[in-house]
């Protein structure tokens, strides 16, 4: 990986590859396209010490929310290319593990079951998952995997059409369902024991607020939230959620890894069933 010695040069460099992304008529995979998000990737991974500076640079600022909105438009993108490609393959699963971020997903996935069970979940929880995509990696994983049923809810039309049919190809209709479905709206969370929110679901501080108080009125008590965020150069990748925002949500379990992993994940259970919230929460780095 490259090593960037000051945050003037990572901070000039974030905002070419922003411009030209902003600008580009397509965010569909293509060299120039993987080029970009690849390097803006690596931008996010440098070294500590940069990112103070870079984070306080207030072109960084001002253009911030708008780069959330290019990677969610990129991260569309990517997906739905790949979607399609799963779903039309003559094996469907070797088709799966060529996308680019399948190792990723699938350490991020064991990563977060492995500490869902330490914070209490049962092995056979029942998961959904908000925003899952036109590819639903995770509940893949957590599927095919752990052999665990997971329903997945999308705003999109679109996402879940290619998301149902890269399910069907690979076997997993029985495990996995996907329901076009806004959770602001959702009323009845009771029969989940574990709610996850991808990472661009909320595109800001105020939208992931505004959800989490939702889902606190829709969830049972002691039922587990899990929220991926980001935190240091990653932020500028993913919105990140302090715990802060939480809300009806007692804090259990937050971690940060530090490898190419790139999104932080929050573990809070849903408070007001009258027994007491955990005395400390515990962190990974």
């Amino acid at each position: 990986m490259m090593q960037y010695s000051c945050g003037g040069e990572v901070s000039s460099r974030l905002h070419r590859i922003y411009h030209e992304l902003a600008t580009a008529s397509s965010l569909e995979p293509c060299e120039r396209v993987d080029q970009l998000f690849n390097q803006l990737v690596g931008l996010t991974l440098a070294g500590e010490h940069v990112a103070e500076h870079v984070l306080a640079d207030p072109i960084v600022c001002a253009i911030r929310e708008n780069l959330w909105w290019v990677c969610s438009r990129g991260e569309f993108a990517l997906e739905s290319y790949w979607s399609a490609r799963i779903a039309a393959a003559a094996e469907p699963w070797a088709e799966l593990r060529q996308f680019p971020y399948y190792g990723n997903y699938a350490k991020l996935a064991r990563l977060e079951l492995y500490a869902l069970r330490g914070a209490g979940t049962e092995n056979r929880a029942r998961i959904l998952f908000i925003g899952c995509g036109p590819l639903p990696l995770t509940s893949i994983v957590m599927s095919a995997d752990y052999s665990l049923e997971v329903a997945n809810f999308d705003i999109d039309a679109s996402a879940c059409t290619r998301a149902r049919e890269v399910v069907d190809r690979l076997g997993l209709r029985q495990q996995i369902a996907i329901e076009q479905r806004d959770a602001f709206v959702a009323d009845d969370l009771c029969e989940f024991d574990v709610v996850c929110v991808a990472a661009l679901v909320g595109m800001n501080r105020r939208e992931k607020k505004r959800l989490f108080d939702h889902l606190a009125r829709c969830m049972r008590p002691g039922a587990i939230l899990l929220a991926r965020t980001s935190r240091s150069l990653r932020t500028l990748l993913y919105p990140c959620v302090d715990s802060d925002h939480l809300g009806a949500f007692e804090l259990v379990v937050e971690i940060h890894p530090h490898d190419e992993i790139i999104n932080s994940v929050l573990i809070a259970r849903c408070i007001g069933d009258g027994r007491q919230p955990p005395e400390e929460s515990w962190q990974i780095y």
